[in-house]
C-alpha cells in the first residue's frame, strides 16, 4: 500500500462551506482539514490549479475566508457524490489566524507539540518568542528561558525547529509579590 503524507496531519471534520469558483458561489461540505489545505465534497468543477475562495463556518462563529488552490479533483457522479466521496482537495494559500486556532482546539491535547518549554533551575529570565511559518501563514508564541533576548531567540528556534522565522521577543516579568501594606497595585 503507497504511503500518503497527506494523511499525517489531516482531520476528520464535516462541516459546511461555500467555495466561489469563477464568480459563482456553491455549496459544500469540508470532509477533512489541515493546516495546509482541506478536502471539500462538492459539485462545483473548479480545475486544477486554480485559486478560489473558500467561506467556511467554525465553532458557529462568524465566517472564515481562505483563498485556496485546487490541487486535486475527485470526480465522481452527482447520483454519487455522498457515496463515493468526490470532491476537491485544496492546498490552502491565504488563511486567517483564527483558522488555525480553531485547528488547534481540534487537536486533543496529548497530540499537540508542547509550546511551552518548561524552565530549568538557574536558566535566567523567561522570553514569549512569537514566530511565522517561512513561505506559510501560520504563527505561533512559544515560551522559553534564556540569559538574554538573543539567546532566547537562538533557543526558540532550536525548539521549534527548521522552517520558522523570528517576529517578535518579549521578556516575560515575574507578577510582583513583595507589596508593602498599603501599597497601591
Amino acid at each position: 500500500m503507497p504511503f500518503d503524507s497527506r494523511a499525517l496531519d489531516r482531520i476528520k471534520r464535516r462541516m459546511p462551506c461555500e467555495l466561489l469558483v469563477r464568480q459563482h458561489w456553491h455549496s459544500g461540505r469540508v470532509l477533512d482539514l489541515s493546516a495546509r489545505g482541506l478536502f471539500v465534497q462538492t459539485n462545483a468543477k473548479p480545475r486544477p490549479r486554480e485559486r478560489v475562495e473558500l467561506r467556511i463556518a467554525c465553532d458557529g462563529t462568524e465566517a472564515l475566508h481562505l483563498f485556496v488552490e485546487v490541487a486535486r479533483l475527485k470526480r465522481v457522479p452527482p447520483s454519487l457524490l455522498c457515496v463515493a466521496g468526490g470532491g476537491i482537495g485544496v492546498r490552502i494559500v491565504i488563511a486567517p489566524e483564527e483558522y488555525f486556532q480553531f485547528l488547534c482546539r481540534l487537536v486533543p491535547p496529548e497530540q499537540q507539540a508542547p509550546l511551552v518549554f518548561a524552565a530549568e533551575p538557574g536558566e535566567g529570565p523567561r522570553f514569549r518568542v512569537r514566530v511565522r511559518e517561512i513561505g506559510g501563514s501560520r504563527s505561533r508564541r512559544i515560551e522559553v528561558s534564556a540569559s538574554d533576548r538573543e539567546a532566547a531567540r537562538g533557543r526558540a528556534l532550536e525548539e521549534i525547529g527548521e522552517g520558522w522565522k523570528i517576529l517578535d521577543v518579549e521578556e516575560l516579568r515575574p507578577p510582583a509579590t513583595d507589596r508593602a501594606p498599603g501599597d497601591e497595585l
